[in-house]
């Protein structure tokens, strides 16, 4: 007996679905094995008489292994010898379905419904299971009766609990503790608070010291090389390259601090080529990156500390709270 030879490709362009996993497309295939009854002879011959897949050159695997299992399945469907426990009485073109009850070891009675049975007659495949729909019926109205109220933040549920080693929560980043650390900080978040607070006064004493500087110092010979004017820089002559770099840097550090926003990441280039030229202003670069760090501890304080909503489910039937869940977005 020949094989059965399927095309892959005509059976990918019915099911016109989008098919990313082996489940959505066996999904689809079931689909059409109700609504065709083409696809329908055609996965029962090849069942029985074997087959080839032709055409799958540009279909997804994941389809072409859905058919696989479809027709494997198909194949224990039509191989079975033992009777469907279904009983169905015709009387004048009317179908009954007579009720059916297993029983489990604990002696317990549970009624079985026709999609409770492994079909051999393919018409009960699309019986709709009203225990899956009502039980989707009560999620969607368990859902909707969400109430909203407001909750701690992270970090007052932390602080709360941060002298408890049980119930301690960890919120700081590991490459910003880090940093911090650096800093003289102990690794509390009451003590972090009131090192973040220090961050107004660092960034004034930077910005005092930026725009007091009046002369750059040569590094290597510990001479002068540029003077602070009231029209400008004067520079003296023959002035090497980085010491060039470090008076054009410096004009334009004290410009930039002018502005109450100033961004570390935009005057950090010109404190290191200052630091590079004149090795009295080196412990500027320590301050920037000390601001740098706090800065971003603020952030993060700001982000931790922001209220909450909660969503609070209630039991339809007695009102308690059933279920709690921080609102996302």
């Amino acid at each position: 007996m020949d094989k059965v030879k399927i095309p892959v490709l005509a059976l990918r362009q019915a099911a016109q679905v989008e098919v990313r996993t082996a489940e959505e497309a066996l999904e689809a295939l079931r689909k059409l094995w109700r609504e065709d009854e083409g696809v329908k002879k055609l996965l029962e011959q090849a069942a029985r008489r074997g087959y080839t897949l032709v055409q799958t050159r540009d279909v997804e695997p994941a389809f072409t292994a859905a058919i696989r299992v479809a027709i494997a399945r198909l194949r224990e469907r039509l191989g079975e010898e033992k009777p469907s426990t279904l009983v169905v009485r015709g009387g004048k073109g009317k179908e009954e379905r007579k009720p059916m009850f297993w029983e489990s070891p604990e002696g317990v009675r549970y009624r079985v419904e026709p999609y409770d049975l492994t079909p051999r007659e393919e018409k009960y495949w699309s019986y709709r299971d009203k225990r899956v729909e009502d039980a989707a019926k009560w999620v969607e109205q368990f859902l909707a009766m969400a109430e909203y109220e407001e909750a701690p933040s992270l970090l007052e549920d932390a602080l709360e609990h941060e002298d408890n080693p049980h119930f301690r929560r960890d919120l700081i980043p590991e490459d910003l503790e880090a940093e911090l650390r650096l800093l003289g900080w102990d690794g509390t978040l009451r003590n972090l608070q009131a090192l973040v607070d220090t961050l107004p006064a660092r960034e004034k004493a930077f910005v005092e010291r930026v725009r007091s500087i009046t002369a750059l110092v040569d590094r290597e010979k510990g001479q002068v090389v540029a003077v602070k004017s009231p029209i400008g820089w004067e520079v003296r002559q023959g002035l090497s390259r980085e010491a060039m770099k470090a008076v054009m840097a410096v004009g334009l550090l004290q410009e930039l601090v002018k502005e109450p926003s100033w961004k570390v990441h935009e005057v950090r280039r010109h404190v290191e080529a200052v630091a590079e030229a004149d090795a009295h202003l080196k412990g500027l670069l320590a301050e920037l990156e000390a601001i740098a760090t706090l800065r971003q501890a603020k952030h993060h304080l700001d982000q931790v500390g922001r209220g909450r909503a909660i969503a609070v489910y209630r039991d339809p039937a007695t009102g308690e709270p059933v279920y709690r869940t921080p609102v996302i977005g």
